[in-house]
């Protein structure tokens, strides 16, 4: 996959967003993800653990959460996401949008998780395997989302309020929640699943195009960050003109 992206797609500008330029990186992305995800021992820890287990589902307090939980999803990524993101009317591609975010939720999430589950090998008292989870999962999706995803993957879906929006009432709640979900009940495959159902809603929404569409389509607008490397700014209607 790497060798097929330096041969194709190597010398892109950073102002052309392809298709299959952007789907080559993600698999390979993807890839890296899913090398941590079993590396770490996290993606067998999925599968040898229940779904639930039976004492959980007697447990209204488990109940209560894995509710509130899978609510919170709903709300944050089928109602919040979709009003605050930019499509440029750009044409569904329903079967691929949901094959990509299938593969994000798995991969990205994995990753996540992973980061989880090494913290919470060591002997830390839970409070601060949280706060350490929480810090380094932010320090990472910071950087990888501005630096990485949403110049060299994503097209064009935000602005500069919308990154703020999502950040504040999205992103940064549902790993507060999802975290309290693995550390009080450690559901491993059920915290997969909410990624999954993210990440799928947030591919719809920005009509993610699929590797074989045609066209023009809006690069993301970035500025200068950290070390004068570029980021993902969001759009301004104000500089496209």
């Amino acid at each position: 996959m790497s060798v097929f992206y330096t041969i194709k797609y190597k010398r892109l500008p950073i102002d052309v967003w392809k298709p299959g330029a952007a789907w080559t990186r993600a698999l390979i992305y993807f890839s890296f993800c899913n090398i941590f995800f079993a590396a770490s021992g996290t993606f067998e820890q999925v599968f040898s653990r229940p779904f639930f287990t039976m004492e959980q589902i007697s447990d209204a307090s488990w109940i209560s959460y894995t509710i509130f939980y899978f609510a919170f999803v709903f709300i944050a990524y089928v109602i919040i996401w979709p009003r605050n993101t930019l499509n440029f009317d750009r044409k569904y591609y329903l079967g691929s949008e949901i094959v990509f975010g299938t593969l994000w939720g798995l991969s990205t999430g994995g990753l996540l998780l992973s980061i989880y589950h090494l913290w919470s090998l060591t002997t830390l008292p839970l409070w601060a395997i949280y706060l350490l989870s929480f810090s380094c999962i932010a320090v990472w999706q910071y950087f990888i989302q501005a630096y990485f995803w949403d110049i060299y993957i994503s097209p064009e879906h935000d602005t500069p309020k919308s990154i703020l929006i999502k950040t504040f009432a999205c992103h940064s709640p549902n790993m507060l929640i999802s975290l309290g979900y693995l550390i009080f009940w450690g559901n491993y495959a059920l915290f997969l699943l909410a990624f999954i159902i993210a990440l799928i809603s947030s591919t719809i929404s920005q009509r993610f195009p699929a590797p074989w569409a045609k066209g023009t389509f809006h690069a993301p607008m970035v500025k200068t960050g950290i070390f004068g490397l570029p980021y993902g700014s969001g759009y301004d209607e104000k500089k496209n003109n």
